[in-house]
């Protein structure tokens, strides 16, 4: 399938079909019959010249099981396909890297598991927050300098940014989903996680960022009307105010139709009993059986 656009925002997203088909090892022409069958999104330039979508690739790659033999011809990390996929491998290997800053590593483990078809609920699950949180504890307990808390910071971030590029901006027409963290609350990692699960379950979610005051998600609710809108929250400053505001915006997704999805270490059962919302998700893949409950289609 193609599209006609003027002049494409951003070439680090789309790519030639000649790079693409050396990148899977395949003929032009084998490239050319998938994207005419609909397979791969394609979009042609001003000039007229067609440019696939990497997430389409991935994505094709993915549920065809067709390997990416020579990814750094369309911006991926080298050495795609040799993560130990089974057992402790992964993560070990990703926890490791985080550690040494080693940021083409932990793509390629948080990538090759991607394309093995394995959820981005489960990835987030048992790859990128036990290897964060691994990473938290040893600089709590004074083995890792903070320099190097820092640096694995920036490389989860980076690999998350990634993720992006592969998963896309989620199945078109699927419902809208938006979502952040509060004001004084200013942990975004969560956040970002949650809009990729949502995206890779078929919604067209968007994080909001971090910081947020309660009176600008209500008129989110109210001018845009999401299907969903998600809180992490990991800290709270006054409780008895957080309650009294939170379940006013309850209120208003409710007079809306919006679903209420809340998350986060600072949501305690005790916190909780007293807030109204939709569903707690202790964990993404609790998030992604919730989000293909209300988006049957995908």
């Amino acid at each position: 399938m193609i599209q006609q656009v003027g002049e494409l925002d951003s070439m680090s997203h789309f790519f030639s079909p000649k790079a693409v088909a050396a990148a899977m090892g395949v003929s032009e022409s084998s490239l050319k019959r998938w994207v005419d069958k609909g397979l791969i999104q394609a979009e042609k330039t001003g000039g007229g010249h067609r440019r696939l979508q990497l997430d389409s690739v991935l994505q094709f790659a993915r549920e065809a099981g067709k390997p990416i033999t020579r990814p750094e011809l369309i911006g991926l990390p080298e050495g795609l396909g040799s993560t130990a996929l089974f057992g402790d491998g992964a993560s070990t290997e990703f926890e490791k890297a985080l550690a040494s800053g080693d940021e083409i590593t932990a793509r390629r483990v948080v990538l090759d598991l991607y394309l093995n078809n394995t959820s981005v609920a489960t990835i987030c699950d048992t790859i990128i927050t036990p290897g964060f949180q691994k990473i938290g504890s040893m600089w709590h307990c004074g083995s890792m300098e903070i320099y190097e808390e820092r640096r694995a910071c920036e490389t989860c971030s980076r690999v998350i940014h990634e993720l992006r590029r592969a998963v896309g901006t989620g199945m078109i027409g699927g419902p809208e989903a938006m979502g952040g963290t509060l004001d004084g609350d200013p942990y975004t990692l969560a956040s970002c996680m949650t809009e990729l699960v949502l995206r890779d379950c078929g919604w067209r979610a968007n994080s909001l960022g971090n910081m947020l005051p309660f009176e600008t998600l209500r008129r989110a609710l109210e001018r845009d009307r999401p299907r969903l809108m998600w809180l992490s929250v990991t800290s709270i400053r006054d409780a008895d105010r957080f309650i009294a505001s939170f379940n006013t915006l309850c209120e208003t997704a409710t007079s809306h139709g919006s679903a209420i999805v809340v998350g986060g270490q600072a949501l305690t059962a005790d916190i909780r009993r007293l807030l109204r919302y939709t569903t707690y998700c202790d964990n993404f893949q609790h998030l992604e059986a919730f989000g293909k409950s209300l988006n049957p289609r995908n």
